[in-house]
């Protein structure tokens, strides 16, 4: 007799990596995909030749440790220092990928029962891993009309007994919001008060338009935890390489749980990286990739704003996205964005992805197109809606 698989992967197969797949039709050059937060910039080629001499030498090979390779946690703590985030090698980790990242965190700080505190909207692949840990997630609105800011009052009133962590992405995905100083000190004190973590995932902390990130690491550090990835400014989310810092027996923690998940990340991507961090171009580079994503927003919001008049957006201040309300017209996000795909030829994801306020939302990714193909798909979505 088979045994049979564990009742907790239905709340993975219900998640919105199955929205995803049933988006994913056979690909075509008339099929316009805004749905993936995947950069289509390449990443900088003098590095990638560099790497490729790496893996002449065997010792490119080698296992690394679970923590990573000891230069890279230098080299990130370092560049983590230089944007006012106080932290030592030991304090930080490297990890295959930034969701990675989310799992073993949470894994490490989680027990049945107990909660989380999601924003409303919020990454995708948050809520799926807090329940197939045993545990809860609790929805606290961001208010669109007040540009879809942490409701920090909302969020300390919403703190039990079982509370655990408190979740935000910053800069926003989906929405694209970038935190407020004010907010973001708010909510480090609450979780330094009440005594739970604050997860910030930072994976867009290099990808910002108008303004700056500043880490809330800096008001309470033994309560915040920053989640990272290395996909998106250098552009190379197949390599899967992401971070985690934040108090030294979290990231021990951390690695107990990664030595028996993967080990250790690939030792050539860690490589990468570590050549990426210590590029003497990186600057330029990173402004070069912002550069031209601001002009791929601005194409976006231009096109919104012709072949969408009724919808309602904010102008996102960093991140890959615009996050669109097209209430009235749209009441079930996921069956439109099916049949956007299927008769219109373009993918977006689905608001109820990102949270229970989501019916009436899409995720359009704006880093995916140039700007005529962006002006066409968002010109279908028009169509589509009347």
């Amino acid at each position: 007799m088979r045994p049979s698989l564990s009742s907790r992967l239905k709340v993975l197969s219900d998640s919105p990596m199955k929205i995803i797949a049933s988006l994913l039709g056979p690909a075509g050059a008339n099929v316009i995909r805004l749905h993936a937060g995947e950069p289509s910039l390449p990443p900088p080629l003098e590095l990638v030749d560099q790497v490729v001499d790496d893996l002449r030498r065997p010792e490119s090979y080698a296992y690394t440790p679970v923590t990573g390779l000891p230069e890279l946690r230098e080299a990130l703590a370092e560049d983590l220092r230089a944007d006012g985030i106080d932290v030592t090698p030991d304090e930080v980790a490297i990890t295959s990928s930034g969701t990675t990242s989310i799992f073993g965190v949470l894994s490490a700080i989680l027990d049945p029962g107990d909660e989380v505190i999601l924003t409303d909207p919020t990454f995708m692949m948050y809520r799926p891993v807090i329940e197939y840990l045993g545990a809860r997630a609790r929805w606290v609105r961001s208010p669109p009309e007040e540009g879809f800011q942490p409701d920090v009052e909302a969020i300390k009133e919403a703190i039990g007994e079982r509370t655990k962590a408190i979740v935000v992405v910053d800069p926003d995905n989906p929405t694209g919001r970038l935190m407020r100083p004010e907010a973001s000190r708010a909510l480090a004190e609450v979780a330094q008060d009440k005594g739970v973590y604050l997860l910030v995932d930072e994976a867009y902390r290099r990808i910002v338009y108008e303004g700056s990130y500043q880490s809330p690491q800096r008001y309470a550090p033994d309560n915040v935890v920053g989640l990272g990835s290395f996909s998106k400014d250098p552009g190379v989310p197949g390599l899967r390489v992401g971070y985690v810092y934040g108090p030294k027996e979290l990231v021990e923690a951390y690695a107990e749980l990664n030595g028996h998940m993967v080990f250790g990340a690939s030792n050539a991507s860690q490589l990468f990286v570590l050549r990426y961090l210590r590029w003497r171009g990186r600057e330029a580079f990173i402004r070069s990739v912002v550069e031209e994503y601001r002009r791929r927003r601005d194409a976006a919001v231009s096109a919104a704003r012709r072949h969408l008049p009724s919808a309602k957006f904010m102008v996102p201040q960093g991140s890959m996205y615009l996050y669109l309300d097209l209430s009235p017209l749209v009441s079930d996000s996921e069956r439109f964005a099916a049949e956007l795909a299927s008769r219109h030829g373009v993918t977006v994801m689905p608001g109820t992805a990102f949270g229970p306020s989501g019916r009436t939302f899409v995720r359009v990714t704006f880093v995916s197109q140039q700007p005529d193909r962006l002006e066409e798909g968002i010109r279908r979505i028009g169509a589509a809606l009347s």
